[in-house]
């Protein structure tokens, strides 16, 4: 028998089966607390450190002031540490060369760094602030071994408020 022209071209149409969701639900369940128990694992360590001000809100009378700033400054180079103060830079062994030059090893002396910086808190027990500064390609680790061996030794503060300075070019 001939189908009308009508019936010809539809078909039935497939029934789409509802949509399962309980194994996402399931995975959610799941992934939910295990992410919650690795975040208690994941540690962030904070470096205090201090940015640099251009001025501070109070004036102060330089009378009042018995002598002046030490402005401690630690530059780290490819070659060693230079250790400079207001007056100036605290030579080296070598002439021209760093305070704190590189082991013989090629190993920054964070030993001798530490000495150093102890011999001039001697000289300037008040003092507390020390700006590092360092070249553009010295490793980051490097810049923080620098922060622990000026921050205090054998439990006596040295120079703990340590200030972030641009680096040299």
């Amino acid at each position: 028998m001939a189908n009308k022209p009508s019936e010809r071209g539809h078909r039935e149409k497939e029934k789409i089966p509802p949509l399962n969701i309980i194994p996402v639900m399931n995975l959610m369940i799941i992934l939910i607390p295990a992410l919650l128990l690795m975040a208690s694992f994941v540690q962030l360590a904070v470096i205090n450190v201090a940015a640099p001000q251009i001025g501070t809100g109070e004036q102060q009378d330089p009378q009042e002031r018995d002598e002046p700033p030490l402005n401690l400054t630690i530059t780290v180079t490819e070659l060693g540490f230079i250790v400079a103060g207001s007056g100036a830079v605290l030579p080296g062994d070598d002439e021209g060369g760093p305070t704190v030059p590189l082991t013989p090893a090629g190993d920054y002396d964070f030993e001798g760094l530490t000495s150093k910086l102890e011999e001039i808190k001697n000289n300037f027990p008040d003092e507390e602030q020390l700006i590092l500064n360092a070249e553009e390609d010295i490793e980051y680790h490097v810049i923080i071994d620098v922060m622990d061996a000026s921050r205090e030794i054998d439990g006596r503060l040295l120079f703990h408020e340590v200030v972030l300075s641009a680096g040299i070019a």
